[in-house]
């Protein structure tokens, strides 16, 4: 071999070692989305129950990493993919270099994201035993096919989808279970009595604000990471998501201050710590789809869109008595299916704002119906199966008591009135 071709060999090596390490430092970023699932989920129900639902998350944690490493990340990214699954790298075989085994903990660390979301329609009322199956059954079945079709070549790739870190496929999937989980639960007793209202206030608004800073800080290697790269061009696309990552979160969170503001000019509780964050959170999911190919101006609308689409299914979840315990399904399944439509309003190669006309809204819309359409069967039939077998919902004397000390013997921590 010549000196140039030597060179050059050493070149793509180089190339290929920084992919990896920039891959592996987002997978680890990805995963500490967890802490901040946990402490916004913690902090929006009773204080009484802040550690079952840190519990669960930590366990849908673990039971994701194993399932993927088993079948999960197989049926998603097999290297041998079909169009509807993929076929190869279960139980981690044929992961033979480097790249392969990078991908494998980025994408890991991202199902476990997903999972986490579905959690949010739990809190407060499903057994851990339940809860447990459903992770199973999400981590296996519901989400790697949905990666697969959306992200591993599949079909709806193929058709020309777009969803370039996960509206749809990762969001609205996972906040479509959400949905389901907390329809087949029920509300939590009383709890669109008036007279108990104060009783579901979020205990602690300064866990969700941390976790809030904290998840979008993830946000940016979750979306950034999704160019699986920084080489051979690679970093456009990646430094454009992680630039519309933050515009995006910032218009979200200010849409919705002004929105909740306005509509209670008149009252004592015209600003909301909560609101707010809930606000970045639904900028941050309608932006995750198509980050990597909008303008800047783009970003700043989408994530306007973002906050009022997640104030108006607040409210049509309220009225409707569906009991979203952490607003996961007014933020991840809401916004999730804006943002993954959005993409053929403002993608610079495909949107309809740029006269390309509507093939990509056709794609887009029947990608989204077909990601919440099957996770929403598979969500059924699985909550209907723990139902029947008696592990779905905990009883009203341990829901009253509250789940941490009916079921670990105590509380994170204990609330005491100051005496005047």
């Amino acid at each position: 071999m010549t000196d140039l071709g030597i060179a050059i060999e050493r070149m793509e090596q180089l190339k290929e070692s920084i992919d990896i390490g920039y891959l592996c430092i987002c997978a680890a970023f990805v995963l500490l989305m967890q802490v901040g699932f946990a402490f916004l989920e913690g902090g929006c129900l009773r204080y009484k129950d802040m550690q079952s639902i840190m519990l669960k998350i930590f366990m849908n944690t673990c039971v994701t990493i194993i399932i993927w490493w088993l079948v999960g990340y197989g049926i998603a990214f097999g290297s041998d993919s079909k169009e509807f699954v993929g076929s190869s790298v279960y139980v981690g075989f044929d992961m033979k270099n480097s790249k392969h085994l990078a991908e494998f903990a980025f994408q890991t660390a991202v199902a476990s994201a997903a999972t986490s979301i579905v959690s949010g329609g739990a809190a407060g009322r499903m057994t851990y035993i339940g809860y447990f199956i459903l992770s199973v059954v999400f981590s296996s079945v519901i989400y790697p096919f949905c990666a697969h079709w959306g992200f591993g070549n599949g079909w709806l790739m193929k058709l020309g989808y777009h969803d370039y870190a996960g509206s749809g496929t990762i969001h609205a999937s996972a906040g479509m279970g959400a949905l389901m989980t907390t329809m087949l639960l029920k509300p939590r007793n009383q709890r669109f009595n008036p007279k108990y209202a104060e009783h579901f206030e979020p205990n602690n608004p300064i866990y969700i604000t941390l976790a809030c800073l904290s998840l979008w800080v993830c946000w940016c290697f979750f979306n950034g990471g999704s160019s699986l790269g920084i080489a051979n061009g690679a970093s456009v696309f990646m430094s454009r998501a992680i630039m519309n990552t933050f515009i995006a979160g910032a218009s979200g969170a200010l849409t919705v201050f002004f929105i909740y503001y306005l509509m209670n000019i008149d009252q004592g509780n015209r600003y909301s710590l909560v609101m707010i964050c809930n606000g970045n959170l639904a900028g941050l999911v309608a932006i995750t789809g198509p980050c990597d190919n909008v303008d800047a101006w783009a970003a700043f609308v989408i994530g306007i869109l973002g906050g009022m689409m997640m104030v108006f299914a607040n409210r049509v979840l309220f009225n409707l008595q569906i009991d979203d315990p952490v607003d996961a399904i007014s933020i991840h399944f809401a916004c999730g299916m804006l943002g993954a439509n959005l993409v053929s309003w403002f993608d610079m190669d495909t949107g309809i704002v740029y006269g390309k006309g509507g093939y990509q809204f056709a794609v887009q819309m029947l990608g989204s119906f077909i990601y919440i359409g099957w996770s929403a069967i598979i969500h059924l039939i699985t909550l209907l199966f723990i139902e029947k077998i008696g592990f779905l919902r905990v009883t009203l004397e341990d829901e009253y008591e509250g789940l941490d000390p009916a079921t670990m013997g105590c509380c994170a921590y204990e609330m005491v009135e100051q005496q005047q």
